[in-house]
């Protein structure tokens, strides 16, 4: 048997109770049947035992998942044939006739409350029907009129009783199932909407801070990421360099291939830049062809042969444009190593200088400031 810290839906709930007390009338049929079997009523100690056996088995049936109504049937019968006899052979006090006020509760435990009710109300029928004609015709205990009507009216309370309480207990157990689901329907609704919130504002920060056509940090977000590096370059360790970039003769192939064109350049020069440098250096589109990358911890000398690099990997990488024509490119770009007590402004002006610089120089080179 369970522990009585269980909830208050599970211990009223129908099963639980039904196989509660199955437990205990089995221990009860067991005991009062051994009594019987000592004292050599026979007919008392097989009715007992019947029940022991229907009782125990029904509990089982419950125990393995089965219908209450279909499970316990056969014990309820037993039970109301042991309520018979105890009525038909009551003693001339009548004492054993009590017993069958137990059989209200009985039935309203292990059927439902219509079915509990209505078989309360038979078996009361079949009890009278002992008590006025079964001295007559079967020699059992004789009842006064007096008995017969106390009998009746207290079966028919405690009937009725059992009847509107278990009504109310299967309404509030139904309350409580549909506000169960209630709270479950607006728990899932609820996790749904912050699931999709949180997706949104994914979506919106991707949106916020990502260049839509190259995939990588727009100014913004470029930006706010370059003076975080900024603030640590003021530690001690490596100096970090800054690039700004520049698509040469962009406008130019703007005018004689398209935008569609341009656009192509654009996402190539991305796509070159996140594969030719490190997961840990920044990489943002800052303006139209411009690009700015910040080399983190990397010194202008350790710079240089990455940038080398990079100019070299860019001219002999020609970009295959919507129509098939492939089309070939290449880019200017400045430097300069951050110092201590640098700015964004000031560092982006000496790169923007240097910038200048190579593209005044021939384009498709590098200078450093």
């Amino acid at each position: 048997m369970q522990s009585d810290c269980r909830p208050a839906e599970q211990i009223l709930h129908p099963l639980q109770r039904a196989k509660s007390f199955l437990v205990f009338g089995a221990c009860l049929h067991l005991v009062f049947g051994t009594l019987a079997f000592r004292h050599a009523e026979w007919p008392l100690a097989v009715l007992l035992a019947s029940c022991f056996i229907t009782t125990t088995a029904a509990y089982i049936a419950l125990a393995r998942g089965h219908t209450r109504t279909a499970s316990t049937l056969p014990a309820l019968f037993c039970q109301t044939i042991l309520m018979f006899y105890v009525v038909a052979y009551a003693g001339h006090e009548h004492g054993r006739a009590l017993w069958f006020f137990s059989l209200p509760v009985i039935a309203s435990i292990l059927l439902p409350p219509k079915e509990g009710a209505l078989w309360t109300g038979a078996s009361l029928v079949g009890a009278v029907a002992i008590m006025l004609y079964g001295n007559t015709f079967l020699g059992t205990s004789a009842y006064s009129a007096g008995f017969t009507l106390r009998f009746v009216v207290t079966i028919a309370l405690i009937g009725v009783s059992m009847f509107w309480s278990e009504l109310a207990l299967q309404r509030y157990r139904e309350e409580t199932e549909a506000r169960k689901a209630l709270i479950e329907a607006e728990s899932a609704r609820l996790k749904a909407e912050i699931v999709r919130r949180a997706s949104l504002e994914r979506d919106l920060r991707i949106l916020a801070t990502t260049d839509a056509l190259t995939g990588l940090a727009n100014r913004r977000a470029f930006m706010d990421r370059f003076s975080l590096e900024l603030a640590r370059a003021q530690r001690p360790g490596p100096n970090s360099t800054l690039l700004i970039l520049d698509i040469d003769h962009f406008k130019a192939i703007n005018d004689r291939y398209g935008h569609p064109a341009g656009d192509a350049v654009l996402s190539r020069l991305s796509l070159l830049l996140g594969t030719s440098l490190r997961n840990v250096d920044l990489i943002g589109r800052i303006g139209g062809e411009e690009f700015a990358v910040l080399l983190v911890e990397t010194s202008a000398q350790m710079a240089q042969p990455v940038i080398d690099r990079l100019i070299e990997h860019i001219r002999e990488t020609p970009v295959t444009l919507p129509d098939g024509t492939s089309l070939s490119f290449t880019a200017s770009i400045g430097s300069t190593e951050i110092l201590w007590g640098d700015t964004i402004d000031t560092a982006i002006q000496r790169a923007d200088e240097a910038l200048y610089s190579a593209k005044k120089g021939g384009r498709d080179r590098h200078c450093q400031r």
